[in-house]
């Protein structure tokens, strides 16, 4: 993946769905790959993501080889997995500058409906594969 685009297709899961019971994320997983797997997942927290490949390699679905996993939210620990987890880094600070200057207008009365947008990046990990050649 060093350096190329990423493209890939991507099922995105939303945490708040699956916090509940590991079970729901699981029972998830095994739906999703029952007919046409998909090539990738990005999941929004670390535990979903270790919950999701502890899982998948039970099935015998390997992160890498049969499927990128990727994380939208960044985690000191990554960098201790074996592999690397892939994931996307993004800046706290910026997001919190943001919510607390969106909350301060909202108390004083403001609209406040701007789009805003934090800068991210792609960093490469084990658990990121190549693209699948297209047969």
């Amino acid at each position: 993946m060093g350096g190329s685009r990423l493209n890939f297709s991507a099922y995105h899961m939303y945490a708040n769905v699956f916090l509940c019971h590991r079970d729901g994320l699981c029972r998830c997983l095994d739906n999703l790959f029952r007919h046409t797997a998909p090539t990738a997942l990005i999941l929004d927290h670390a535990i979903l993501l270790h919950t999701a490949q502890a899982h998948l390699t039970r099935k015998g679905i390997l992160a890498s080889e049969h499927v990128s996993l990727v994380c939208a939210d960044p985690d000191p620990a990554f960098g201790w997995a074996e592999p690397a987890v892939a994931h996307i880094h993004w800046e706290p600070g910026d997001v919190v500058r943001r919510a607390v200057r969106w909350t301060d207008r909202v108390a004083r009365g403001t609209k406040d409906e701007r789009q805003t947008f934090t800068e991210t990046k792609f960093i490469e990990g084990g658990t990121a594969g190549p693209r699948p050649r297209e047969v």
